[in-house]
């Protein structure tokens, strides 16, 4: 009768609501593995430049490193060198002081003899 009628009616819209709603599951699914797989191509780009800036931190490590070993080398070298150029200016002085005095002392005795 009637009361089966309605039944079947509200059984019907019931699987209506219920394949609707599976639709929208589904869809909900497939947008929620649509953004996971963005997220986990943004997170290997991610990672990618953080290993290249890593790399070029490292190498920039590396470069930094041997300058600063180039720079002691050369300003252990021109330290020396000055050290050198001292002495020798000091050795030059000391020796100009002696032939003065020399011929200071030559000097005397040539007076002496006179």
């Amino acid at each position: 009768g009637a009361g089966e009628a309605e039944a079947r009616a509200a059984l019907a819209r019931a699987e209506t609501e219920l394949e609707a709603s599976r639709d929208e599951l589904e869809q909900g699914r497939e947008a929620a593995r649509a953004a996971v797989a963005e997220l986990d191509d943004a997170l290997e780009t991610a990672q990618d430049s953080l290993r290249t800036t890593r790399a070029a931190m490292e190498a920039a490590a590396e470069e930094a490193t041997a300058e600063r070993a180039a720079l002691q080398t050369n300003l252990t070298h021109a330290l020396s060198r000055a050290s050198s150029a001292e002495e020798a200016a000091a050795a030059g002085n000391a020796l100009e002081e002696a032939s003065r005095a020399a011929a200071a002392a030559a000097a005397a005795r040539t007076r002496e003899r006179a």
